[in-house]
């Protein structure tokens, strides 16, 4: 018999925590991806959902990952290095005046997040489309690993998530 990693333990409850949202029909899962690199011995899972009812659909998706090294500092106790796992979480949805709309949209990460994580906007369109309309990319780095001391916090990261996808859909 074998003890969860940290990250399996996170992942578990994550997982769960959100699959509870889509029950109670607060969001709607549209993907997710559990994947094990043999060749980096890393692991990411990835769950991607939007407000369920909402009409224009802001996404967020989240990751959480570990690397070899969270995994050997955990499993042989290392003292030189903390082990955890890292959680990134990215928002996409579209704007039309790209400044104006990146500003008003930067003001409000800052005001629902904080400052504690990093934030980036990166927006694309396809070349060749005809649309006025850009796609925007928001992603926020907690630039630091978490452990399970974190679980508890998860089912309220989660409501903060909608929360800002709400806010993202009505425009701030």
């Amino acid at each position: 018999m074998f003890d969860p990693t940290i990250y399996e333990n996170v992942k578990v409850v994550l997982e769960g925590a959100a699959y509870d949202l889509d029950s109670d029909g607060k969001v709607l899962i549209s993907g997710r991806k559990d994947t094990v690199d043999l060749a980096s011995m890393s692991r990411s899972y990835r769950i991607r959902f939007t407000r369920s009812h909402a009409d224009e659909k802001p996404e967020a998706e989240l990751t959480l990952s570990a690397d070899s090294e969270d995994l050997a500092a955990e499993i042989l106790e290392l003292r030189d290095r903390t082990p955890g796992c890292r959680l990134q979480v990215s928002f996409s949805c579209t704007v039309a005046n790209s400044e104006l709309e990146c500003k008003r949209i930067d003001s409000l990460m800052k005001k629902l997040w904080g400052t504690e994580p990093k934030f980036t906007q990166t927006l694309s369109y396809e070349y060749g489309q005809e649309s006025t309309l850009l796609r925007n990319r928001i992603d926020l780095d907690f630039q630091r690993s978490f452990d399970e001391s974190v679980i508890g916090d998860i089912p309220r990261f989660l409501t903060h998530i909608t929360e800002t996808l709400a806010r993202l859909s009505d425009g701030g």
